[in-house]
C-alpha cells in the first residue's frame, strides 16, 4: 500500500532507494530534499500541535515559532532553498524571461490593491462577489472613479496566483492567509505600501540614476530614488516632506526590525555580553534604543547610553521612562550625539554599531569609525567596537533563497543611499581606511540572520605578528574562522 509521499512501504527502504536513485539526477535530488525536508518542519509542528502552513485565511503567519530549535530551522530554510532550485531547474534557461514576467505584474497589483483598499474591503471571514466588492471599491473614492468589476476580476486573479487571496466559489472572493496579515496587521500593510510605491520604482530607475549622475557617484542626492522621485534631496529629508510618508516608513522599519532576518534576538544571543560583567555599552546611532533595551533585559549587570540625532534621543528617553521598570530604566541613559562628529564617551567597554554603516558610502563610513578612534584609545586593549551589518556571501556560499534577499538590501543601498552592503575583504578595507590599527578578531554570523556581528579592536604599536596574521589567513581559507553559525 502506498505512503503518504508515493513510497511503497512493501517494497522495503524506499526513501534510501530514492535518495540513492537521486545523485545522478538533479531534479530528482532536489524533490527528495524537498521531502525530506518537508517531512521533519511538519513533523515537528505536528509535535507540538501547531498549526501546519496553510493558505487559508486563518493560517499561522509564520511557518516556524521563533523559539523553534536551529535543526528544524535549517529543514525549513532547506525546503525553500530547494523547491525554488527545483523550479529554476525544472522550468530551464528558455523560461527564464517569461518567468520574469510575473515579478513585476505582483508588484503592480499589489500597488493597485493597496490603492483601491481591497485588503480591507474585504472580509475578514466568509467571501464578497466581485460585484460587490468592486461597488464598494468604487464607495471608497467618493464616488470619483468607477472601479469595472472585469478590471478588479482580471488583477484579483492574477495576485491568486501569489497566494493573495482565495475564490473558493465562482465569482465570490476571500482572503488567503496573506491577505488576511496584510489586511489585519497595519505595520505589514505599511510595509506591503512602501515596497509597491518608493522601493520599486526606486529600483526601475536604476540605470536612469547611473545615466544621468555615473555609476560612480557616492552623493546622497544622485541616486536612483533622486531619479524616482524628481528630487534633489537626500531619502530621508525628502521623506521628512511628507507626515504621511515617514508614518509610512516608520510602520516599514517596525515591520522589517522585528522580522526573523533582523530580530534583535540575534544581537542578544549571538555575542557573550554575560562575560562582560558590569560593562558600559555605547550605542551608537541606536534611534530610540531598541536594541539597548533588549540586551538590558537579557543582561542586568550591563549599563548603556543611546546615542542618536536630538529628536530620537528625547522620543527614546521619553518611551523608555513611560514603560520600563526602573531596574532596566536606571541603565539607560540617552544621549544627543551625531556620530559623523567625535564621540563623547572615551571610558566605554564596547562601541555598538547596528545597521549604521551599510547606509553609508565608503568614504563617510571611514569617517564614522575614526571618530571612535580615540574613544578605543583611552582604554587601550579594554575597548571593543563591535559592527552588527551585513557581511555578503561569496556566491553560492549560502542557500540560494537566503542570498537573493542579502543581495536585494545590497541593491536597495546603492539605489537609496549611494552605499552599498560588504563582503568580508571589503569590511577589512574600510577598517583599513579607518585607521591602520583597527583589527577584525572575529565574525559571527548567527544562524537565521541576514546580519554579522564583528569584533574589531584597536591594536597597539608593534602588537600581532606575521606568523598570527598568516594563521588567520589560514583558518580563513579553511572557511573556520570569517563566519560560525
Amino acid at each position: 500500500m502506498p505512503g503518504k509521499l508515493g513510497i511503497s512501504k512493501e517494497s522495503g527502504d524506499g526513501a534510501a532507494a530514492l535518495q540513492t536513485a537521486s545523485a545522478s539526477f538533479p531534479l530528482e535530488e532536489l524533490a527528495w530534499q524537498c521531502t525530506k525536508n518537508a517531512i521533519a518542519v511538519s513533523q515537528y509542528l505536528s509535535a507540538r500541535d501547531l498549526p501546519q502552513p496553510s493558505h487559508e485565511p486563518d493560517g499561522p503567519s509564520n511557518t516556524l515559532p521563533k523559539d523553534a530549535p536551529p535543526s528544524v530551522r535549517r529543514a525549513r530554510q532547506s525546503l525553500i532553498d530547494a523547491a525554488l532550485q527545483l523550479f529554476q531547474l525544472a522550468a530551464g534557461p528558455s523560461e527564464f524571461i517569461p518567468n520574469l514576467a510575473p515579478g513585476f505584474q505582483y508588484v503592480a497589483c499589489l500597488t493597485w490593491l493597496l490603492r483601491y483598499d481591497i485588503f480591507h474591503l474585504v472580509p475578514a471571514s466568509g467571501t464578497i462577489s466581485y460585484q460587490d466588492l468592486a461597488a464598494a471599491a468604487s464607495k471608497r473614492t467618493g464616488g470619483a472613479e468607477s472601479i469595472p468589476e472585469t478590471r478588479l476580476k482580471s488583477i484579483v486573479r492574477m495576485a491568486m496566483t501569489a497566494a493573495l487571496f482565495r475564490e473558493p466559489e465562482p465569482n465570490h472572493l476571500g482572503h488567503s492567509a496573506t491577505s488576511a496579515l496584510l489586511a489585519r496587521e497595519a505595520d505589514v500593510h505599511s510595509w506591503a505600501s512602501y515596497l509597491s510605491t518608493r522601493s520599486a520604482p526606486t529600483a526601475l530607475a536604476m540605470t536612469a540614476a547611473h545615466d544621468r549622475f555615473t555609476p560612480a557617484s557616492v552623493s546622497k542626492n544622485e541616486t536612483a530614488y533622486n531619479v524616482a522621485f524628481a528630487t534633489n534631496l537626500p531619502f530621508f529629508d525628502h521623506l521628512a516632506l511628507n507626515p504621511a510618508d515617514t508614518a509610512e516608513f516608520a510602520g516599514y522599519m517596525r515591520n522589517v526590525t522585528t522580522s526573523e532576518a533582523v530580530d534583535v534576538k540575534h544581537l542578544v544571543g549571538g555575542y557573550p555580553w554575560a562575560d562582560l560583567g558590569s560593562a558600559l555599552v555605547v550605542d551608537v546611532g541606536g534611534s530610540t534604543g531598541n536594541a539597548a533595551i533588549a540586551l538590558a533585559k537579557a543582561f542586568p549587570d550591563l549599563q548603556f547610553i543611546v546615542q542618536d540625532l536630538p529628536d530620537n534621543a528625547a522620543a527614546g528617553r521619553e518611551a523608555a521612562s513611560a514603560s520600563l521598570p526602573a531596574p532596566i530604566l536606571s541603565r539607560l541613559t540617552f544621549q544627543p550625539h551625531d556620530f559623523t562628529t567625535p564621540q563623547p564617551v572615551t571610558n566605554a567597554d564596547v562601541y555598538l554599531l547596528r545597521m549604521i554603516l551599510h547606509d553609508w558610502p565608503d568614504h563617510v563610513a571611514a569617517a564614522i569609525l575614526k571618530n571612535l578612534v580615540p574613544a578605543l584609545e583611552a582604554k587601550k586593549k579594554q575597548s571593543k567596537l563591535l559592527i552588527m551589518d551585513t557581511v555578503l556571501p561569496a556566491p553560492g556560499q549560502v542557500p540560494r533563497s537566503v542570498e537573493r534577499i542579502v543581495r536585494v538590501r545590497d541593491l536597495t543601498m546603492m539605489q537609496v543611499f549611494n552605499s552599498h552592503e560588504r563582503d568580508l575583504e571589503q569590511w577589512k578595507a574600510l577598517l583599513a581606511a579607518a585607521d591602520g590599527r583597527l583589527r577584525l578578531r572575529r565574525v559571527v554570523e548567527p544562524f537565521g540572520s541576514t546580519m554579522a556581528l564583528l569584533e574589531v579592536e584597536l591594536e597597539g604599536e608593534g602588537e600581532g605578528n606575521k606568523e598570527e596574521e598568516e594563521e588567520e589567513d589560514k583558518e580563513e581559507e579553511d572557511g573556520n574562522w570569517d563566519i560560525s553559525g
